[in-house]
């Protein structure tokens, strides 16, 4: 009584009135004689939902004592030349666009309109230009956009695919999105880089942590499974092509 008393306390901030405790106790015995009927039954075995549960909870149960230390500095650092490919910033670009809408004049007439302004910058040293266009419902210019920005701003798409291979310094298109028809002018491309361990150090400590977690709690099975010899008893079984 006082462990369900205490659990609602836990969950609800204040104490079961009598009733209240009651209902619970009454509930409580209910799941009680449920459980061990269904044991009485077997119900437990041979149960892939219950097996899985179990395992679950065993797993779990491994986590919690499985605490790795905390590194000092210079492990963590070497841990951090080891694992440098995972910390990479992605490539960005930088570019500008004039936009050209399908909503008024269709497909066709829109792939044309940007097609006559691009041959007309290509005889100029105009790098932007925006006002050639129509209103486009996000930014005109980005000074520093990555793949995955692009994928969110023009949707996957011929122009977030083509963006980041466009040599730089010049016009080109017209590159469909998800709103129409684009040109674009990249002004600079940027590699990726590698940001020194003091600026993203939390995350490089959370990373090697859970590591060391996965490698203490394989390290646990191990031993476990020294434990069981495993007999595998009768002749293989063709499961038949995978489809």
């Amino acid at each position: 009584r006082r462990h369900i008393a205490a659990n609602y306390r836990q969950q609800f901030g204040q104490a079961p009135t009598p009733a209240q405790l009651e209902e619970l106790i009454s509930r409580y015995v209910r799941e009680e004689i449920f459980v061990r009927e269904a044991q009485a039954l077997h119900l437990d075995k041979n149960d892939e939902i219950v097996r899985r549960r179990m395992v679950q909870k065993y797993e779990f149960l491994q986590s919690d004592l499985a605490v790795p230390q905390i590194p000092g500095a210079e492990v963590l650092q070497t841990w951090f030349d080891q694992h440098k490919a995972r910390y990479l910033t992605p490539e960005r670009v930088a570019f500008t666009q004039i936009y050209f809408s399908i909503a008024s004049q269709g497909q066709e007439a829109a792939k044309i309109r940007a097609s006559k302004v691009l041959a007309r910058l290509r005889n100029t040293q105009v790098s932007r230009a925006p006002e050639l266009g129509d209103a486009f419902p996000g930014p005109a210019d980005a000074g520093d956009l990555a793949p995955a920005d692009a994928a969110r701003l023009f949707g996957r798409s011929e122009l977030s695919e083509r963006l980041f291979t466009l040599p730089a310094g010049q016009w080109a298109g017209p590159y469909r999105s998800g709103y129409g028809w684009h040109l674009v002018y990249v002004s600079r491309h940027f590699a990726p880089s590698l940001p020194p361990l003091s600026d993203i150090h939390e995350r490089v400590m959370a990373d090697y942590l859970d590591e060391q977690r996965r490698v203490l709690n394989e390290r646990s099975f191990d031993a476990l499974r020294a434990k069981y010899r495993v007999v595998n008893d009768g002749e293989a079984v063709d499961v038949g092509e995978r489809r």
